[in-house]
């Protein structure tokens, strides 16, 4: 089988578990129970109305890269760069691992989990698992899944994403630690004082 055909598959692979038990199941289980998945007006303003149309704005081109990275028109070449295979083998490890943090950290939030930036009903502060050391585990698992996808894929496309995705995030960050400080105040704050952003704080 070409190698290039067994990344393709593996990428598929983890994107199906992205999508389906990371998004999906969520939001079904979301829906079953009430909760709020579309935002409000309060957290348009939490997300900010720039973010949240350029996130609609990116889909679609995001959806056709994702189509033609799975066909594989000869054009597509164009933007593939050489990586020696242990190195896009290392790449797929690395966003396997992102992945299993991914959900394991969204299985912790449970009902508390949201796509926007937004209190569920009765919210609290989660501080078990892996939250227990780092308060975005999700966003340190999107950091590694991006450029996991980036490395095994030797794609400048995807290269591009995971550079665009970075930077959401880092922005993304301040405010969701706004949000939650006007929630919960002081509690938060000492939260924030006793665990690391992306990764365990040592010291």
């Amino acid at each position: 089988m070409n190698i290039e055909l067994i990344f393709r598959i593996i990428f598929w692979v983890l994107l199906f578990f992205v999508i389906v038990l990371n998004r999906i199941i969520p939001a079904i289980r979301a829906k079953q129970t009430e909760q709020k998945i579309l935002p409000h007006q309060r957290e348009v303003q939490h997300e900010g109305k720039t973010v949240l149309i350029l996130r609609i704005l990116l889909f679609i081109p995001f959806l056709t890269f994702l189509i033609l990275y799975s066909v594989y028109p000869p054009f597509m070449n164009i933007i593939h760069f050489d990586l020696p295979i242990w190195i896009r083998w290392s790449g797929t490890l690395l966003a396997f691992i992102s992945v299993v943090l991914w959900i394991w950290s969204q299985s912790i939030l449970d009902k508390y989990w949201s796509p926007q930036l937004q209190i569920q009903k009765e919210h609290k502060i989660i501080t078990s698992g892996p939250y227990r050391k780092i308060r975005h585990p999700i966003y340190t698992a999107m950091f590694g899944w991006v450029i996991g996808l980036a490395i095994l894929t030797a794609n400048l496309g995807f290269v591009l994403l995971a550079v665009l995705t970075i930077i959401f995030l880092i922005m993304r960050v301040p405010k969701e630690e706004k949000m939650m400080i006007e929630q919960f105040g002081d509690e938060y704050i000492h939260y924030m004082k006793n665990t690391g952003k992306y990764f365990p704080r040592f010291i």
